[in-house]
């Protein structure tokens, strides 16, 4: 899916214009569906229930305002953490694998 590019020279390509579509790709035989920095992206396929697993990267800094990855039209949606690692400068890289049901309380629960 591209808002600027219907078309590329890369081996293998296939551009997608619908929710279908992407449904469609998963279902398919075939390798893992990556996304590399769409928050956009992220947020459809959350709002359709097609994230199976998550990796998250989280930096030590502040940048102000920016795009949320999670917004209000994301899905309740439980997962389950698989693999964390913390790199010497503090970035921490985590992956999550989808869980059961969502579990709501505090801290510590």
């Amino acid at each position: 899916m591209s808002s600027t590019r219907n078309n590329s020279d890369w081996e293998n390509t296939k551009f997608l214009s619908t929710i279908e579509d992407i449904q469609k790709l998963k279902n398919s035989e075939g390798g893992d569906i990556k996304v590399w920095g769409s928050a956009t992206l992220v947020q459809l396929l959350l709002q359709h229930d097609l994230v199976d697993e998550l990796a998250l990267l989280i930096y030590p800094i502040i940048l102000g305002k920016g795009k949320k990855l999670f917004n209000d039209s994301s899905n309740p949606a439980g997962f389950t953490l698989i693999e964390n690692t913390v790199t010497p400068s503090g970035v921490i890289a985590l992956s999550y694998k989808r869980g059961g049901e969502v579990k709501t309380g505090t801290i510590g629960e």
